[in-house]
């Protein structure tokens, strides 16, 4: 047997032990554990909240009222300054706020949640994934 041989031989003999232990282990890292960005949420948490969560939405005015999280505001960059008197009628300090937009890749609710951060409010969150988890998770 050539040393090439037994070199790959002892690796894939190694290989068992180790991809056994890697789907086994009790303490192994999550394969696919998205991470959170810096203020964001996952669907999950945000529904503990209860109440406590006021939901706003994002998107256009053709999207929310096409469909939208029951109970979410309206608060959009487009309409901002005719929206936001009704967000703060809503708004209450120990409630936390929950952006959302359409998708991971959307950065609407990022944008609605630094302005509301630049005014004032604390505890404000975006949701990851955004409507596309919402309606995911409702099925």
């Amino acid at each position: 047997m050539t040393p090439v041989r037994q070199v790959v031989l002892i690796l894939l003999v190694a290989l068992i032990p180790a991809g056994v232990t890697a789907v086994v282990h009790p303490r192994r890292p999550p394969w696919s554990e998205e991470t959170l960005a810096p203020g964001e949420e996952k669907l999950k948490t945000v529904l503990t909240w209860g109440s406590n969560a006021l939901w706003v939405d994002a998107r256009s005015r053709r999207a929310y009222e096409a469909d939208h999280v029951p109970g979410a505001l309206l608060l959009n960059l487009e309409e901002w300054d005719s929206l936001f008197p009704r967000f703060l009628d809503q708004w209450s300090p120990e409630r936390k706020i929950v952006v959302y937009c359409d998708s991971k890749a959307c950065e609407m609710s990022h944008e609605v949640a630094a302005r509301l951060e630049r005014s004032g409010f604390s505890s404000v969150y975006v949701l990851k994934g955004g409507w596309e988890e919402w309606k995911k998770a409702a099925k």
